[in-house]
């Protein structure tokens, strides 16, 4: 009889070391092979005058572009959910605006819209709240936005708003919040879209209203859901970024270029710009992974 019975048959193991080295060759050679180029790299930027000098001079572009990371991702997010709602209104005029804008922002190439926001809205509005010789401006919220990019307050009554007091950044910004907020929306709209109709129906008969059930009830478990296709969005983000330079905004891949151009010094400006990319948004996605993985177990523990 025990010899029939597998469990009296083998030994019981409480740590399989043959298991753990072929889970990781099989699924973690790749970050093993990542961990020792970086090591590489690392050895040759901080045993190199030229490479620690390129280092110093590109670093300090990072605080930057993660401030421009987080803005616009939070902006993103707040259009990205009033869109997805529109996007599932039945009233057709909301239906037919938002779809538009969706369809707008997706079909434009990120760099056209930046090149917009930076030389063409941003003039437009500008003029639009300071006023020119046919509109006659908006006085109060002209002062306002001086006060809030820096103007001197002691001469904001004497003086108008100007494109050029509208920091790279915030149009940047502004560029970055609309287009993802575009794809934020297709992203929380799949995610309402995949609760049961049934949970609505079971909120209202509560006694529930529409914003309750949706605030409670649907947006809650919609959001869990898309988690990680948002933190997915967050790394591509990172990445466009990048696309910043093209208006002078002084992140890490405008001040890599500066570096190479005044310095003719390409390849050590682009490895080190490349190392801290690939850094940044392997960690990430590892995250990402990490994510995914406690999703899919709590789903399995409930």
């Amino acid at each position: 009889m025990a010899q029939n019975n597998p469990d009296l048959a083998a030994p019981r193991t409480f740590f399989d070391g043959r298991g753990l080295v072929r889970n990781i060759i099989m699924r973690r050679s790749w970050f093993i092979a990542f961990i020792l180029i970086d090591i590489f790299v690392l050895y040759s930027i901080f045993n190199s005058e030229v490479m620690i000098e390129a280092w110093d001079y590109i670093v300090v572009g990072i605080g930057v572009t993660v401030q421009i990371t987080i803005l616009s991702f939070l902006l993103s997010l707040v259009i990205g959910l009033i869109v997805a709602l529109g996007r599932i209104s039945k009233n057709v005029i909301i239906y037919n605006v938002t779809t538009l804008y969706v369809e707008l922002f997706r079909g434009l190439p990120l760099l056209v819209i930046i090149l917009i926001f930076a030389f063409v809205v941003t003039p437009a509005l500008v003029d639009l709240i300071a006023g020119t010789e046919t509109l006659p401006g908006i006085p109060f919220l002209d002062n306002f936005i001086q006060s809030i990019v820096g103007i001197d307050p002691a001469v904001i009554d004497t003086t108008t708003l100007r494109a050029r007091d509208i920091d790279p950044v915030v149009r940047i910004v502004l560029a970055f919040a609309v287009t993802y907020g575009a794809f934020m929306s297709e992203v929380f709209r799949a995610g309402i879209e995949s609760i049961g109709k049934g949970q609505m129906e079971a909120a209202r008969s509560l006694g529930m209203t529409y914003v309750e059930a949706m605030r409670y009830v649907i947006l809650p478990q919609a959001i869990r859901n898309v988690l990680p296709a948002l933190a997915n969005n967050f790394i591509l983000l990172l990445k466009d970024t990048s696309l910043a330079s093209v208006v002078a905004v002084p992140e890490i891949s405008h001040l890599t270029r500066q570096y190479a151009s005044n310095r003719f010094r390409y390849p050590e400006g682009l490895l080190i710009l490349s190392f801290i990319y690939a850094n940044v948004t392997i960690l990430m996605s590892l995250g990402v992974i990490y994510l995914e993985h406690r999703l899919q177990q709590d789903k399995r523990d409930e």
